[in-house]
């Protein structure tokens, strides 16, 4: 199906600017030129693309042909710089919150070394990702589903060890002895209302069903995170690798923790720069031993 590269290029601008009269100002034609292209490739795909809300969004169609022409811009812009190394790249990566506050420094450090190239890294659940990565916002994302999306590649980084810890005065109110039920009556601190670790921790130890018998608090940060358990405000779920930085929290069972496995999945496109991105995640991945955990 031959699809006009202008038609795509102001699909991109509509949902990027979340209006057509917006995306008119970015393309510098009118809004009614913008809806005429938008009019031209819905009867050339064949389907309805956009739902005319504030913001517009794409119908279940419309991400498959977002996702296809976030692709052919990228490679657009790839053949550029092939011609002339002053054409600039971008590209956005979906990365979990966990992820950019431990294994990630180095990630940053060999990007920062690539010359001419944009990076617009997205904070998302490592659960969420993938919507964003099908309906074509990152070409590249961090993930816990193994199984590939369609039109995608998926390659395993390794995993995450998580542990159940908490402050000393915690430990010594609570959980002298630790166990279950003691756990189940501990003060609990989550990252927000879609992290599940704590939970599963709990139904894993007491039981299906169990749920939390004290406070729950909820600090949707990863470092803040560590600092509200570390202040005492309740046990969470730490990660081995920030466990490995702090000298004040306890870890309260040997036997009391869960691996996170976490895949990369990206756009399946002969494109160098995803490429390199690919080798650049594995390897900071490896050099923190994430590949070790099973």
């Amino acid at each position: 199906m031959n699809i006009d590269v202008e038609h795509l290029e102001t699909l991109l601008a509509v949902i990027d600017t979340g209006s057509f009269d917006d995306a008119s100002i970015d393309l510098g034609v009118t809004a009614s030129a913008v809806s005429q292209r938008i009019k031209a490739l819905e009867n050339r795909i064949g389907a309805i693309l956009l739902i005319r809300s504030r913001p517009v969004m794409p119908t279940e169609q419309g991400y498959k042909v977002l996702r296809y022409a976030r692709q052919m811009s990228l490679l657009s812009a790839e053949f550029a710089r092939e011609i002339s190394d002053e054409s600039p790249l971008s590209v956005a990566i979906g990365v979990n919150a966990d992820s950019l506050s431990t294994w990630f420094s180095p990630v940053f450090e060999q990007l920062a070394e690539l010359e001419n190239l944009s990076v617009e890294i997205l904070r998302t659940d490592e659960h969420r990702g993938l919507e964003l990565l099908r309906s074509g916002r990152v070409s590249a994302v961090v993930t816990t589903t193994s199984e590939a999306l369609q039109g995608c590649v998926s390659k395993k980084l390794g995993a995450m060890r998580y542990r159940a810890a908490a402050a000393p005065r915690i430990v010594q109110r609570y959980l002298a002895k630790p166990n279950p039920r003691a756990l189940a009556r501990t003060p609990m601190v989550v990252f927000d209302r879609e992290d599940p670790l704590q939970y599963r921790m709990l139904e894993r130890l007491a039981g299906s069903g169990q749920r939390p018998e004290a406070q729950v608090h909820h600090v949707p940060d990863s470092l803040k995170y560590v600092s509200a358990v570390k202040a005492g405000m309740g046990w969470g779920m730490i990660p081995e690798l920030q466990l490995a930085q702090s000298d004040r929290l306890e870890v309260l069972h040997d036997q009391w923790f869960t691996d996170v496995p976490l895949y990369l999945q990206r756009w399946a496109v002969d494109s160098k720069i995803l490429s390199t991105i690919d080798d650049i995640l594995v390897t900071a991945a490896r050099a923190h031993e994430l590949h070790l955990i099973p």
